[in-house]
């Protein structure tokens, strides 16, 4: 029998090989080089340039720290009790449930802890792009044992737009020959 999903151990990211973070360095040192190359030759328009970027960086992320903190706000006393009931998990395996609920909060874990719904739009309502859900789409089936090796023959590929959309996904994904 399968253990409870609370007791499901959590993803295991691989540290960056020595090769990658050399790398890393010397494209940030070549970054920074060439930026204050150009703050030296054109420090009025250099400047102009930051200022105008910093402005809408700012008021970006005034609208969404307002946007979230409300949704925090509507939402407050939720947890992973409320999503798996929204989830019929009869049909679907629990530490599938668990996995992508758990992931999501770490993905968003660096400032706001959001009280996720199983309709929740992840482009819409999450802002989250098919690049950041591929990366934390590997550790969901890392947790909860599910191959992503071939993800086109999923009757889900392509028809995802919400996180209980998300769940079925990665339910109809086969098992691992390791997973307990």
């Amino acid at each position: 029998m399968r253990r409870a999903s609370r007791f499901m151990p959590k993803a295991q990211r691989p540290a960056m090989p020595w090769l990658g973070r050399i790398f890393v360095a010397v494209a940030a040192l070549a970054l920074l080089c060439s930026l204050l190359l150009f703050l030296w030759a054109y420090p009025v328009t250099g400047c102009a340039i930051a200022a105008a970027l910093w402005a809408l960086v700012a008021i970006e992320g005034r609208q969404q720290n307002k946007r979230l903190v409300q949704w925090v706000q509507a939402r407050s006393g939720e947890s992973i009790c409320q999503f798996a009931r929204a989830i019929d998990c009869r049909k679907v395996d629990t530490w599938v449930v668990r996995s992508v609920y758990e992931e999501l909060q770490r993905y968003y874990s660096a400032r706001w802890v959001l009280p996720l719904r199983a309709t929740d739009r992840l482009k819409d309502d999450l802002l989250l792009d098919s690049e950041d859900l591929d990366d934390v789409l590997v550790n969901m089936a890392q947790r909860a044992g599910r191959d992503l090796s071939c993800p086109q023959a999923n009757p889900f590929y392509d028809r995802v737009t919400t996180i209980g959309d998300l769940v079925h996904f990665l339910n109809a994904q086969p098992r691992l020959a390791t997973a307990g």
